[in-house]
């Protein structure tokens, strides 16, 4: 499975190297968001870097106590900390949904959304966390690469579930 995943991604990359362009198409963001995912699901960080710009930028926002953080990293720290995180997870699942991708009237750029779901286990302890992503795309030397990611992420069980005694929702975190 890893070898097909591998020499997926492989063809991927090299038919990039084949449609340098000078106008973004919504099949170049697609193709980005593909190979960076699979990388994320293979924890190749390197993988994940090829297709960040030099000026990419990750930007964060979380819910801490009553008031909502932001966090802002460059490429070469955002890639140190996942390159650093990757050994302390016992699990990982990733999953993309809800993706809409729009490319820019002047073909220059473009953006997408989606909803990231990382499920983890960290010292004993499954975590699950999903983040609404936001995230821009130029061409770079003629190739697609994404320039930055923002979005807000949250943490614990997202996901409403049925109160057996009134029928109302909750939350519940991990």
């Amino acid at each position: 499975m890893t070898r097909l995943l591998t020499g997926s991604v492989l063809a991927v990359l090299l038919s990039f190297q084949a449609q340098a362009s000078d106008k973004m198409t919504r099949e170049h963001i697609q193709q980005v968001i593909d190979v960076t995912d699979a990388a994320a699901k293979n924890r190749d960080t390197a993988g994940i870097g090829e297709y960040l710009s030099e000026t990419f930028e990750k930007v964060i926002e979380f819910p801490y106590d009553e008031w909502m953080a932001t966090v802002r990293l460059d490429k070469e720290k955002y890639l140190n900390l996942i390159d650093e995180g990757w050994p302390t997870i016992e699990d990982y699942e990733y999953q993309r949904d809800n993706t809409v991708i729009h490319v820019m009237p002047d073909g220059l750029s473009g953006h997408s959304y989606s909803t990231i779901t990382e499920t983890l286990t960290l010292d004993g302890t499954r975590r699950v966390s999903k983040f609404r992503e936001h995230a821009l795309y130029a061409l770079e030397n003629g190739r697609p690469v994404i320039t930055q990611i923002s979005g807000h992420t949250l943490v614990g069980h997202t996901m409403p579930e049925p109160d057996d005694s009134a029928g109302a929702s909750r939350r519940r975190d991990y």
